[in-house]
């Protein structure tokens, strides 16, 4: 279990490296690699019934959390910042549709069918 919990401190330490580096298909990728690590970790305390962690695994598990209480803050900005630019996006998209010539259609017929 140690090994594990090792395994996830080191990938939240990567995650962190990644994100102030903003490669987030990188950060991506990690946060489901730690996440498949998570899975296994539940299983085996599910597996043993009234598992209690060792002093070393709860240091590895206080520190990959205060890693993420510290990951938490600078995702916010970035979703914050995503978000705005995807908004001015729309609105740049409205207003050169609503500025675009209209174009006269030249050549062709219009037939008008009664049934």
């Amino acid at each position: 279990m140690e090994e594990i919990l090792r395994s996830i401190y080191e990938i939240t330490l990567k995650m962190c490296s990644s994100l102030k580096e903003e490669n987030y298909e990188e950060f991506e990728k990690q946060l489901n690699d730690r996440q498949t690590l998570m899975s296994r970790v539940d299983a085996q305390k599910n597996h043993e019934k009234n598992y209690v962690y060792t002093l070393i695994e709860q240091q590895l598990l206080k520190d990959t959390y205060l890693l993420d209480q510290h990951m938490a803050p600078l995702l916010e900005k970035n979703l914050k910042e995503t978000e705005s630019l995807i908004n001015q996006q729309k609105k740049q998209k409205l207003v050169s549709q609503q500025y675009r010539t209209y174009s006269k259609q030249t050549n062709g017929i219009f037939l008008d069918s009664k049934r």
